[in-house]
């Protein structure tokens, strides 16, 4: 199997607040729409058999223009969602050092997995996209799929790739629209990199 993994296209700023995500759901922005309409170019001559989506509307409004071009729906698994940050998401810097210093230490330190506050831990977004990684090569053996995830999430599976600590990913550095290729290797989670974070001009 290869896979594509996209970060969504840039955002709108302002107030989206979704209450059944419990997070910002931020549509993509005109410049946003402007490169995503680009993916339509890069994979036209790839024989695309399925494309998963996060739950977030960004994921779904990237993906759209090349779904559009395959005849494909895309497919929403909340497994390829950001690592919810939890109840600390649109705190300023001081408000968290105030209110949560071990999770503005954890962050700070970066040497160390923790957990966000009513949110999850970078292991356990891990084990997440490891599970739907797992399942999606034995669905499409041999099949090119396109994941339309986010920055965090993907951060996260590059640590996976190399065998890095989970709290590595601040390393790690995707923009909007980065695609990155990976190939599925004999093993039981083996991965061939081919492209990390390539981005369309």
């Amino acid at each position: 199997m290869r896979c594509y993994i996209i970060r969504h296209a840039d955002k709108e700023q302002g107030e989206f607040y979704n209450p059944r995500l419990r997070h910002q759901d931020e549509p993509i922005s005109q410049k946003g729409r402007q490169v995503a309409q680009k993916l339509v170019a890069f994979f036209a001559q790839h024989s695309v058999s399925a494309i998963y989506i996060s739950a977030y509307l960004r994921t779904l409004q990237t993906a759209e223009y090349v779904a559009q071009q395959h005849r494909l729906v895309p497919i929403i698994d909340e497994r390829l969602n950001e690592i919810d940050n939890g109840i600390i998401e649109g705190l300023t810097d001081d408000q968290i050092q105030r209110e949560y210093p071990e999770v503005w230490h954890g962050f700070q330190a970066r040497s160390a997995d923790f957990r966000f506050p009513s949110g999850e831990t970078g292991a356990e977004a891990q084990a997440r996209i490891i599970r739907f990684l797992q399942e999606k090569r034995l669905q499409h053996t041999n099949d090119d799929i396109l994941l339309f995830s986010h920055d965090g999430l993907i951060r996260t599976l590059m640590c996976t790739i190399f065998q890095l600590p989970v709290y590595a990913r601040w390393n790690f550095h995707i923009d909007f629209c980065g695609i990155t290729e990976i190939v599925a290797q004999p093993g039981p989670f083996a991965w061939k990199l081919i492209k990390y974070n390539f981005t369309i001009s």
